[in-house]
C-alpha cells in the first residue's frame, strides 16, 4: 500500500464532529454467521468499509469494519483498516489499539507496525514509536514512509542527527515522499516550520543529486523561506555542484555568506 499524508490538526477536527454509531445496529437481522459463509460475510462488510473510506466517510467505515470483524476476528488486515479510519477521525487511542490488535494477530505485518509507530508518534510517545518503527524496518528496510516516520520520532526526541539520517534515507528511497498521497495507507507527519525547512533542504539535495535543477532550486527557495540555518552549505556540498554555475543560485544564497 502507498501512503496518505495525515495531519494531526485535521484529524482532531474530524474527531470532534463524529457521532459514533453502534456497529451491531448495521448488521441485518439474519446476519448470524454460518460455517461456510462467515468469511464471505466479513468480506462483504469489509468492502462496504472500503467504499466508505474511499469517500472519506470515516465514521461509516469504522462501523462497517467493526461489523466485519464480528465475522473474522483474526483478520489483521481488517484491524489495520479500522485503525486507519479511526486515525483519520482523530481517535488516537482507538487507532493504536486497532493497530496493536493487527500486530498481535500478524507480528510481521509491516503496514500495521508502521501505522502503530506513526500513531505513537502522533501521540508524542516517541520511544515506543522508535521501537515499533525499527521493527517495521527490520522486516522491510526499503519503506520510505517508515523511515520518514522514524525521522519524525527522532526529531521529537531531539535526536537531530538521527532524524537527518532517516530523512535522507526516506528521500533516497522516494524523493517525492512528502508530496505523494494515496487513500490506501498512512504516513503521520508532525512538523514545526523549522523541521519543514530542514526537509525542504534535503529534498533540494535529493533533486540536485538526480540532476533536477528546477526542483532543487524550488526547494532551496522553500528552505530559505523556512529560515533553514545552513543554506551556505550549497557552495561546499558536492551534491549541489550541478547548481554552482547557475546564475539563479546566488539570488537564493549569497556567495559571500558561504565564505564568512
Amino acid at each position: 500500500m502507498k501512503t496518505l499524508i495525515l495531519t494531526l490538526a485535521t484529524a482532531s477536527l474530524l474527531a470532534a464532529a463524529r457521532a459514533p454509531l453502534r456497529a451491531d445496529a448495521l448488521a441485518p437481522p439474519d446476519a448470524a454467521p454460518t460455517a461456510d459463509g462467515t468469511r464471505q460475510t466479513a468480506k462483504t462488510y469489509e468492502l462496504k468499509g472500503d467504499v466508505a473510506r474511499a469517500r472519506e466517510q470515516y465514521s461509516a467505515a469504522v462501523d462497517w469494519y467493526i461489523v466485519a470483524l464480528r465475522y473474522d476476528a483474526k483478520n489483521a488486515a481488517l484491524y489495520n483498516k479500522l485503525g486507519i479510519a479511526q486515525l483519520k477521525l482523530g481517535e488516537m487511542d482507538e487507532a493504536r489499539r486497532s493497530f496493536s490488535q493487527a500486530v498481535k494477530r500478524q507480528p510481521d505485518n509491516v503496514e500495521a507496525l508502521n501505522n502503530l509507530g506513526a500513531t505513537y508518534c502522533l501521540q508524542r510517545k516517541y520511544k515506543p514509536a522508535v521501537k515499533t518503527l525499527k521493527q517495521a524496518l527490520a522486516l522491510d528496510e526499503q519503506r520510505a514512509v517508515t523511515h520518514l516516520n522514524l525521522a519524525e520520532s527522532w526529531m521529537g526526541m531531539k535526536q537531530i542527527d538521527r532524524a537527518m539520517t532517516e530523512y535522507a534515507r526516506a528521500l533516497e528511497l522516494d524523493a517525492d515522499i512528502l508530496s505523494s498521497a494515496d487513500s490506501q495507507g498512512i504516513a503521520a507527519q508532525i512538523m514545526t516550520p523549522e523541521q519543514r525547512a530542514v526537509v525542504d533542504f534535503l529534498i533540494a539535495k535529493a533533486y540536485a543529486k538526480r540532476g533536477n535543477v528546477e526542483g532543487a532550486l524550488d526547494y532551496l527557495q522553500r528552505a530559505r523561506k523556512g529560515h533553514y540555518r545552513d543554506m551556505a552549505s550549497v557552495y561546499t556540498d558536492p551534491a549541489f555542484s550541478i547548481l554552482w554555475n547557475d546564475p539563479r543560485l546566488p539570488t537564493l544564497v549569497k556567495r559571500e555568506i558561504a565564505t564568512r
